[in-house]
């Protein structure tokens, strides 16, 4: 399971997990529980964290900033503070984002949506704007709701 979380690069449910060590769904809550406990009290770079119903493996907070200056860029600096915005004020009208961003939005939230990031919906005359379940799962952010979006956000920003 460990080797599974590790390599995985994303949030992995107890399925996923299940289906990839053949292991019982019962037996792989077990053992994720204990694998959570081991971390937590490991002093490492690296934590088993619940985000929603997923398990991922990931950085801890004090390492991540560090590890991002060291990381390839795999999305440009004006696509991240869009996305941002998206995250942050969701769900946001696309017009609000133009307002905010410039003519550029419309191109950067098709980038996002191909990336799966965000999804769109026709409200009116525009769009409304949201983050997807793998939005999350790529940034760790245990959230279930816009407001807990934006709650821990804020919280990373301190």
């Amino acid at each position: 399971m460990e080797a599974a979380l590790f390599s995985a690069g994303k949030a992995l449910s107890v399925k996923d997990i299940a289906e990839a060590t053949g292991l019982e769904d019962g037996a792989v809550r077990q053992a994720l529980k204990k694998l959570v406990r081991l971390y937590s009290t490991r002093e490492t770079a690296l934590e088993v964290a619940k985000i929603g119903a997923k398990y991922q493996m990931h950085l801890t907070e004090e390492y991540a900033e560090t590890a991002r200056a060291l990381a390839p860029k795999d999305m440009p600096n004006d696509l991240v503070k869009t996305l941002s915005l998206i995250a942050y004020y969701q769900p946001m009208a696309q017009s609000r984002l133009v307002e905010m961003v410039g003519g550029r939005a419309y191109q950067q939230v098709k980038v996002l949506v191909d990336m799966g990031l965000v999804t769109t919906r026709i409200r009116g005359r525009t769009k409304s704007l949201s983050t997807t379940k793998l939005f999350l799962e790529r940034f760790g952010i245990d959230a279930r709701t816009p407001e807990e979006v934006r709650r821990a956000m804020e919280e990373r920003m301190v």
